[in-house]
């Protein structure tokens, strides 16, 4: 795609509709690189940015790049998307992490049991959407996510009470019959 087109829409505009409606990978081929060009450009997420004069194994190159991280980056959504259709119909409470202790995900067991949508919960700090006291202390418990990543260890949540959103209290244990919960922290590690 060049920058620069005749008539009203000028090659960033033409290539952000191409990438929004259908998800074309776009390498811009071009005679300007001032930084505001560039910067307009940059918004659109190109796969590539060649500036004239170019050779034509340059411009084979930078296309053959584009599509192999375009069909990389089609299947990581499809991985993705795979991933969050599963962790959302596990009958158990889901929530995950990632490695600072932000929630990035819940499932619907997750939501009913904390009393936190998911949409609230996210890029808040676990403990807070998942507060856990000590049963005969009352104390807080350990930060969890913390102790996974540091540690690698398993939690036991015998004994503890999660305190759900509007303050009703749920005994914990690590009986089938009560609940399962499952606490992913990306990378990966299970709680």
């Amino acid at each position: 795609m060049d920058i620069i087109l005749q008539g009203d829409l000028s090659g960033i505009d033409v290539a952000e509709q191409i990438r929004t409606q259908f998800h074309i990978p776009v390498v811009y081929l071009t005679a300007y690189a001032d930084e505001n060009t560039l910067q307009r450009a940059k918004a659109t997420e190109p796969y590539g940015y060649i500036l004239k004069p170019f050779e034509e194994r340059e411009l084979r190159t930078n296309i053959e790049i584009a599509l192999y991280k375009y069909e990389m980056e089609r299947k990581l959504k499809e991985s993705e998307r795979w991933l969050a259709t599963t962790l959302r119909s596990i009958g158990d409470a889901v929530i995950a992490t990632n490695e600072k202790g932000l929630v990035t995900f819940m499932n619907p067991i997750a939501e009913v049991l904390t009393g936190w949508k998911q949409e609230e919960a996210l890029s808040k700090d676990l403990t807070e959407v998942f507060h856990v006291v000590s049963e005969e202390t009352r104390k807080v418990a350990e930060n969890l996510t913390v102790k996974v990543i540091q540690e690698g260890t398993v939690v036991d949540l015998t004994d503890r009470i999660l305190i759900a959103k509007d303050g009703k209290e749920i005994l914990l244990a690590n009986n089938p019959q009560e609940f399962q919960l499952l606490i992913l922290v990306f990378p990966l590690r299970f709680l």
